[in-house]
């Protein structure tokens, strides 16, 4: 038996060498546009980062300097409050020292007998004080080195010199005395 196809027949072009060409370069067009596109898209995206990381770069670049500014404040603060301990320190021992010239110059008075001895000269060498002075009599001296001995405000006394002398025709004694203070030597 025959067979017969009554249904139309699509036949197929043949493709021709430039029609294949043609496809390759729309492709390959394709393909140069989606890459140009991916460039262009990285390319705004590291431009974007570059002017967020400069922005982030003048934010610290500000701070840095207020923060330079305050440590500043903060060094002179501290060079500030230390000049004023300093002061202080000074201050207090300034008002420690205060009272010990008058007490010594207090218990020197009350072991003197203003009729028979009286100085001429004090000295002071931190604890260690020189008295220069005169007196009628030796045994004068030694009453006052004496009295001197009893007020212990002194950790010692030493005559360091006696002579007899004339003054206006009057014989009188020039000593000497060593004396240290107490709670200074």
């Amino acid at each position: 038996m025959i067979k017969i196809n009554l249904l139309p027949v699509t036949r197929t072009k043949k493709s021709t060498p430039g029609d294949e060409a043609r496809i390759q370069i729309l492709l390959g067009v394709a393909v140069l546009i989606v890459v140009l596109g991916a460039c262009g898209y990285r390319w705004l995206m590291l431009t974007e980062e570059i002017a967020q990381q400069t922005a982030k770069k003048e934010a610290k670049t500000v701070e840095l300097a207020s923060l330079k500014k305050k440590v500043a404040e903060v060094d002179d603060y501290e060079k500030k409050k230390k000049l004023l301990e300093d002061k202080n320190r000074i201050i207090e021992q300034l008002r420690k020292n205060q009272g010990g010239p008058v007490r010594l110059l207090d218990y020197v008075s009350q072991s003197l007998d203003p009729y028979k001895v009286w100085l001429t000269g004090l000295d002071q060498m931190g604890a260690q004080i020189t008295l220069d002075g005169r007196a009628l009599s030796n045994d004068d001296v030694v009453e006052f080195v004496k009295n001197l001995q009893r007020t212990n405000y002194f950790v010692s006394v030493l005559l360091d010199e006696s002579r007899q002398t004339t003054e206006d025709s009057i014989p009188v004694y020039q000593f000497k005395l060593k004396v240290t203070m107490k709670g200074m030597s």
